[in-house]
């Protein structure tokens, strides 16, 4: 049956529409993949070790990495209220919505989480749906320009010369990718809207309710993307992101000591990049078990910690994480209420 469902407009249509989408084929696909990639993981660890541990992490530096993470957020939130000073909103309301982004991401599949912001964003500011869109956009592409430099700094900074010729060029090509993207979001917009009408156009699906669903999308994002100033949000951008990664990655470095792997910052840094790439896939399934994990043990190993550490972290790493967000976002729910009330 053709879909004539008019395109969603108000937050509760958004919500209604992700819900849509996440009981699709392909989050059982992707919930499938996790669920591999868990008993394949599992497999290779020996159950004794990774509980001894657990239970002989250090309680300390676990509280040091819960701090590393909350002030990551809140430097994200930084970085939202610079972008968005127009909005007029708090400081809270935009910690509130990058709270429940967070959150959000770690328990829906395929990046859907994502689409938290836009929908705590119209709800609590009723800003159009294509500025909180650009706004994800132009973050996620600045968050890859900063990782990539963190990444190839810290291989340089740690082996020097003997630094891996791949990896090196793999970082550098990844850094060049994002500010091309950075400086031209317009353009691929527009790109992809032409794209999108020749394909329309050629398989004659016009009439689908998607179809005009997402055409009625299009203008209001090109519009949007051409008026922002890039060029003079690049300071507090740059500076707001710089805080932001220098917070998880200290937090993934605590996270590792916890756990008893003595591993130098710069290392950490490096093996790291393997979870967060992984982590901004939209192949994750419910929870992100088995892909964040996956890719965290892949970085790691490729500076020489051992599949049982790398491993039994990784599963570690996910579950503070996990736990930090959900409480940020309890708090910022509960504060939410008070202050109606």
């Amino acid at each position: 049956m053709e879909d004539n469902r008019p395109a969603p407009s108000t937050p509760d249509e958004i919500i209604r529409e992700r819900k849509r989408r996440i009981f699709s084929v392909k989050t059982l696909v992707f919930l499938a993949l996790s669920l591999f990639l868990v008993w394949f993981l599992l497999r290779k660890i020996d159950y004794r070790r990774t509980f001894e541990t657990f239970l002989l992490a250090r309680i300390d530096l676990v509280l040091y990495s819960c701090v590393a993470y909350t002030f990551a957020n809140i430097f994200k939130t930084l970085r939202y209220s610079l972008l968005l000073k127009s909005l007029g909103l708090g400081f809270f309301d935009h910690f509130t919505v990058s709270s429940y982004q967070n959150f959000f991401n770690q328990i829906l599949p395929a990046r859907t989480g994502e689409l938290t912001f836009v929908y705590y964003l119209k709800k609590f500011s009723s800003a159009p749906l294509s500025t909180g869109l650009h706004i994800l956009l132009l973050t996620r592409i600045f968050d890859f320009i900063v990782v990539s430099a963190f990444f190839v700094g810290s291989l340089l900074l740690y082996y020097g010369r003997q630094t891996s010729g791949n990896l090196l060029m793999a970082g550098i090509l990844f850094f060049i990718f994002s500010v091309v993207m950075l400086f031209n979001l317009k353009w691929v917009v527009i790109l992809c809207a032409k794209v999108f009408s020749v394909t329309v156009r050629t398989l004659r699906i016009g009439s689908a309710g998607i179809v005009k669903r997402i055409e009625s999308k299009i203008d209001p994002i090109v519009e949007e993307f051409s008026r922002f100033e890039t060029m003079r949000h690049i300071p507090g951008l740059a500076l707001s992101s710089l805080l932001v990664w220098t917070a998880l990655y200290l937090f993934s470095y605590l996270t590792l000591r916890a756990f008893g792997v003595d591993i130098g910052l710069l290392l950490s840094v490096a093996g790291s990049t393997g979870g967060v790439l992984a982590n901004v896939l939209p192949v994750n399934s419910f929870g992100s078990f088995g892909t964040l994990e996956a890719g965290w043990t892949a970085g790691f190993v490729l500076v020489g910690v051992s599949a049982q550490d790398a491993i039994t972290t990784g599963f570690g790493y996910h579950i503070i994480n996990f736990i930090v967000s959900a409480i940020l976002a309890l708090l910022c729910l509960a504060g939410q209420k008070v202050r109606k009330k």
